[in-house]
């Protein structure tokens, strides 16, 4: 099965994390996947867990991803490169 965004076949980790300079805690992510994203006390999204393997925790933050209003989310690949998923 492909991952989302060309993620297949990759055997390093994703990291997942919000840009809390832009989040405004309107709470998406956290309605769409409370496994993963939460709106911590300080008004904004926080993750649950930072490295991402399994295809779906990894589908499932790539759909956060596309809907988050101010684009706070970021899932970035742990390799050297630490190019942004999804970025053109």
């Amino acid at each position: 099965m492909s991952g989302p965004r060309g993620t297949e076949g990759r055997g390093a980790p994703l990291l997942l994390s919000i840009d809390a300079t832009v989040c405004t805690g309107a709470g998406t992510c956290e309605a769409m996947h409370p496994d993963l994203f939460r709106v911590g006390p300080e008004g904004h999204a926080v993750v649950s867990r930072t490295e991402l393997t399994d295809p779906q925790d990894i589908e499932a933050a790539t759909g956060v991803l596309d809907v988050c209003p101010t684009e706070a989310v970021r899932l970035t690949r742990s390799d050297a490169s630490e190019r942004e998923v999804g970025a053109p």
